[in-house]
């Protein structure tokens, strides 16, 4: 009867012994899950800098000076002398048609011509003398003037069968072949100037007030990922086309180098305004809600909203003005599914406000993200 006694006893404290322990690895968990988790963050201090309005665009290049080399007079192409991409200048001699029939045709206007002055010369002496009337004398006067316009115009076909360069440049099409017979005002050469290159812009109205002549803009090119090509707005279409709702603005380049060719397709960005000494942040930075705009800064290891205001825009940065300056530290990864007061862990080391965006949040942001 005693050792049952001490049996029921001792297994009494065995019992109350697991009890006791279950109900401290209860009080365990429920004050892990008490604390507050830091979520892992990248940051970075606000940038003081000058930030621009830009408008981008696409548009072609194209020459600015170009020609379609024709040909005035009819014939075979008796010497065609350059070939596409030669280079050519201004009167040079491009092509020759067959000039014998349009020589013998300046042959024949010039004896003409040279008999009716001589016949002019004698009725003249004749009428010194009142030997001729008056009107003789000037009816012959006009076969002259007839004669002179007929043998001008026998010069002038000549003088076209020549064909020279209307401007300096580059073949850049050649539609005729030498021995091929070429028609009176056919095409037979282009002509481009790479020099003067321009490019067309077609503006929203909405721009018009923000567009002014020599306005500066930025060229880049996919042929030429590490180059950029400045611009000026040349020139601002005074007419706003009504089924577009748009303005013709024209850019001006100079290509010195020849890297650029008309037809290239180009990334353009013109600069409207610039605002010096702004505060900027990167674009990702800058949380969307209800119409207004937050970033979320850094105060005793968590994370605080504060309502921003936005302004220009640039490339991957935003100018931004609120309760904040150039040495306020904000969240730019980490931070979409942030609540104010959160407790945060910085992962990175931002630097000065030099150099916002350091090697160290460009490393970082993959492990966030």
């Amino acid at each position: 009867m005693q050792t049952t006694t001490k049996t029921s006893i001792i297994a009494a404290l065995l019992l109350s012994s697991l009890l006791s322990g279950c109900g401290d690895s209860n009080a365990k968990d429920d004050e892990k899950d008490d604390k507050e988790f830091a979520i892992p963050v990248v940051t970075t201090h606000i940038k003081q800098q000058p930030i621009s309005s830009t408008y981008h665009s696409t548009a072609t290049l194209e020459s600015r000076d170009d020609a379609q080399v024709i040909s005035r007079v009819t014939g075979i192409v008796e010497q065609l002398n350059v070939e596409e991409g030669d280079y050519v200048k201004k009167g040079q001699l491009l092509a020759k048609i067959d000039s014998r029939r349009y020589q013998l045709a300046l042959n024949k206007a010039q004896a003409e011509l040279a008999s009716i002055n001589q016949e002019l010369s004698r009725l003249k002496k004749l009428q010194a003398k009142n030997l001729v009337s008056r009107d003789q004398v000037d009816k012959l006067s006009f076969s002259y003037q007839s004669a002179k316009a007929a043998y001008d115009l026998a010069a002038l076909d000549l003088e076209d069968s020549l064909i020279k360069a209307p401007i300096s440049g580059y073949i850049s099409n050649k539609m005729v072949k030498q021995g091929h017979f070429s028609q009176s005002y056919q095409q037979l050469l282009h002509i481009v100037n790479q020099q003067d290159l321009q490019a067309i812009l077609y503006v929203p109205e909405a721009q018009l007030a923000n567009v002014k002549l020599d306005q500066l803009a930025t060229l880049a090119f996919s042929a030429l990922p590490d180059q950029s090509f400045n611009a000026h707005v040349r020139s601002i279409s005074p007419v706003i086309d009504s089924k577009s709702g748009t303005f013709k603005v024209i850019l001006a380049l100079t290509n010195s180098e020849s890297l650029l060719k008309p037809g290239m397709f180009a990334q353009i960005a013109v600069v409207f305004d610039t605002h010096k000494d702004s505060l900027t942040v990167p674009s990702d930075a800058i949380i969307h809600r209800d119409g207004q705009q937050y970033v979320f800064v850094i105060k005793d290891n968590k994370a605080h909203e504060v309502l921003v205001t936005t302004g220009y825009n640039q490339e991957e940065i935003t100018e931004v003005t609120g309760d904040i300056d150039s040495h306020t530290q904000i969240v730019i990864k980490g931070h979409r599914n942030l609540k104010n007061d959160a407790l945060i862990e910085v992962i990175n080391q931002p630097k000065t406000t030099d150099d916002p965006m350091s090697e160290s949040v460009t490393e970082t942001i993959a492990k966030v993200s």
